[in-house]
């Protein structure tokens, strides 16, 4: 701590003037050299920051769209289109999911029939409402 106490603010700039009023040769050199790193550091900086100021463009998502003159059935058929990609996906997290259980000592049989049940009660229900909602339309 007694060296900062010695340390003098006045006395370094001081100091600095003093060395800078001195003529030698090489004192203009050394100041560039000093001042390279430095200058390249904050032209490195912004730069960098003006790269990641501008906001990147913004993404389009494209989106499926039908004609406004379908018919329900072709509506019935994409939905049961998409209803099966998403039932083989199910399928493969079901997969997953009995392995893991296996493996932490679960009944997973036992665990899977019961989630078929409800899955078919659903399903059953779904179909129920689209029925319904058939009848109801014409």
């Amino acid at each position: 701590m007694s060296f900062f106490q010695d340390a003098s603010i006045k006395g370094g700039v001081a100091d600095l003037f003093g060395y800078m009023r001195e003529q030698r040769g090489s004192k203009l050199m050394i100041l560039l050299l000093a001042c390279v790193p430095t200058a390249t550091i904050i032209t490195m900086f912004y730069f960098d920051a003006m790269g990641k100021a501008t906001p990147p463009p913004p993404t389009v998502t494209y989106i499926e769209s039908w004609p406004a003159d379908r018919s329900v059935e072709e509506s019935l058929a994409a939905i049961r289109e998409h209803q099966k990609t998403k039932d083989a996906m199910r399928a493969r997290e079901r997969e997953a999911y009995k392995a893991l259980g296996s493996v932490v000592g679960m009944d997973v049989e036992k665990l899977d029939a019961e989630a078929r049940k409800e899955e078919a009660a659903r399903r059953e229900k779904a179909e129920a409402e689209i029925a319904a909602r058939l009848g109801a339309s014409k």
